[in-house]
């Protein structure tokens, strides 16, 4: 091999390249050295390159560093300039020019409304989020324009949930005072606009506090849940002071009052309560109330009558649900009289009767009744006679148009009972149906009820106004005589008003059969026909 020799550097194009860098013959000839194991002809050569290696190596390094920084140089121009041209696209784009009120729309659904619900979670991530709604500060860093609205917008603040229940874990049990705040904050953002109100308060653990806090803005309150264990202080449950924007209230309280003597609520239109009936406010407007939800739970002292006396007061076009738990079977000696045109009742115990209850009642004015279970469950005692009695001192023949059933009946019985509503128009039915193979099951929806709903030419009909039929069924009856009975009532309508529309639904239970495909077929014909409105869908079982 030959000596190295003293070389300038050259480059080659724009990049450095040593004078010393080995050709690929002075490669291949110290590969066979190696290879061979002897010694080269020249060793002396070989150790002057390994020295003047060195020298060269720092200045590729040195050439190396010089082209790093130039590298990083390139590539922050590079993102300086796309991030420069991005936001220019950014502010060519659509959403740039977006008004400010659809800016505010977008805003409000991206409101999480399942996590603003009470019996959500219970975490104390999710109720410090709630408080300071969090889902607004992230929106309010996206750009200056979005702060501006995110936190300037009052009605975006309008919705508040508290749950004092979930401060007295451990890690908030030290920060009461910056909850308190960021509530506070949220409540001052809402400016003058109406708020909606979740609360969960919990008098042992700061809910005097919140409550306090929540009453400096009574005057806002529109709609509103309060679910509390105990009373708050008398002090601060007597300084609501009027409720000029309040419209829905609704009440769950424990073992104490909360003390509303004093409510003044004019527009109020929708109530819910769920306690004890002493614990309902005295001052509470029935007269002008639209809807009205009674629970009596955990109630066993009150008398199941004593509610009952409130519609005596209410607003005739008021509908009244009440949700009761039969605790006594005792006859009230006073007859309950009330023009009320809508009336629910939701029995939650199945295996007792409420006959004695309508054994007291006159409704001379009712359109609508409902008897049902809360839920899907076991389905309550049908007290026939007692309905019966009612229906003929009511007068149920001259005024009842609707009618929804869930209730424990034969065919039998409630065919002779539809036999008494002549002026009847809506009717939902409901089978009972807990699971396959429960005791509990109970079946109305069947081929001889639906064959007693049919219209035959030449007979009068039973219920000849019928323009609904809602049923909730096991599917066992035969689809043909559903389809006769559509059919039949079709041509009952038709007969009266040319234009009218026979409107059916049937809600089907988990695991049922299917219309067949035949039924399916001639439903969508008279549907085409403009004749039927029909639907059919899956019940989802609690």
């Amino acid at each position: 091999m030959s000596s190295p020799q003293v070389k300038m550097a050259r480059r080659t194009g724009s990049g450095f390249t040593s004078p010393f860098l080995p050709t690929p013959a002075q490669i291949a000839s110290i590969h066979r050295i190696t290879r061979s194991g002897t010694l080269p002809p020249n060793p002396s050569s070989l150790q002057a390159t390994v020295s003047l290696a060195k020298t060269e190596l720092r200045r590729y390094d040195s050439e190396i560093d010089k082209l790093q920084k130039e590298l990083d140089r390139l590539v922050s121009e590079r993102e300086t300039l796309f991030s420069y041209a991005a936001s220019c696209r950014s502010v060519l784009s659509a959403r740039q020019r977006l008004p400010t009120e659809v800016l505010v729309c977008i805003f409000e659904l991206c409101f999480p409304h399942d996590a603003y619900q009470l019996g959500y979670q219970t975490s104390s991530k999710i109720e410090v989020r709630r408080i300071s709604q969090y889902h607004l500060l992230k929106l309010a860093e996206v750009s200056f324009r979005w702060h501006q609205i995110a936190m300037g917008t009052p009605q975006l603040w309008s919705f508040i949930t508290v749950n004092t229940s979930i401060w007295d874990m451990s890690r908030q049990r030290r920060q009461p005072q910056t909850l308190l705040k960021g509530l506070e904050s949220s409540l001052l953002r809402s400016q003058n606009h109406p708020l909606h109100l979740q609360v969960d308060l919990t008098w042992q653990n700061y809910g005097d506090l919140v409550f306090q806090l929540l009453i400096k803005y009574a005057h806002k309150w529109k709609d509103v849940r309060i679910r509390s264990d105990a009373a708050p202080s008398t002090r601060s449950a007597k300084t609501l002071g009027r409720l000029e924007r309040l419209e829905t209230l609704e009440l769950e309280l424990g073992r104490k009052a909360l003390d509303l003597e004093n409510l003044e609520a004019p527009r109020l239109r929708h109530f819910t309560f769920r306690g004890k009936f002493d614990s309902l406010p005295a001052s509470l407007p029935w007269n002008q109330l639209q809807t009205c939800t009674y629970g009596n739970h955990a109630d066993p002292d009150t008398p199941i009558f004593s509610p009952l006396s409130v519609v005596r007061t209410a607003n005739d076009s008021a509908a009244f649900t009440f949700r009761l738990t039969i605790y006594d079977q005792s006859v009230h000696e006073t007859m309950i009289s009330s023009n009320v045109r809508h009336l629910a009742f939701e029995i939650t115990d199945p295996q007792r009767s409420i006959g004695s209850l309508f054994d007291a009642l006159t409704l001379p004015c009712l359109q609508i009744l409902e008897y049902r279970s809360p839920g899907w469950g076991r389905s309550p005692m049908w007290p026939y006679a007692s309905f019966m009695a009612l229906a003929h001192r009511s007068a149920f023949a001259t005024h009842l148009i609707r009618l929804s059933i869930h209730a424990t009946i034969t065919e039998e019985e409630l065919l002779e009972w539809l036999a008494e509503l002549p002026c009847l128009e809506e009717l939902s039915i409901f089978d009972t149906f807990v699971s396959e193979r429960s005791y509990s099951n109970h079946t109305v929806v069947t081929d001889q009820l639906l064959q007693g709903l049919l219209c035959v030419p030449g007979e009068a009909p039973l219920v000849p106004k019928l323009r609904m039929l809602d049923v909730a069924t096991v599917m066992d009856f035969t689809d043909s005589v559903y389809v006769d009975v559509v059919v039949s009532r079709i041509g009952k309508i038709c007969d009266v008003d040319r234009s009218g529309v026979f409107d059916a639904c049937i809600q089907r239970y988990p695991e049922q059969r299917k219309l067949s495909n035949k039924t399916w077929q001639r439903l969508k014909s008279l549907v085409e026909g403009g004749s039927l409105l029909f639907n059919i869908m899956e019940v989802e079982l609690e």
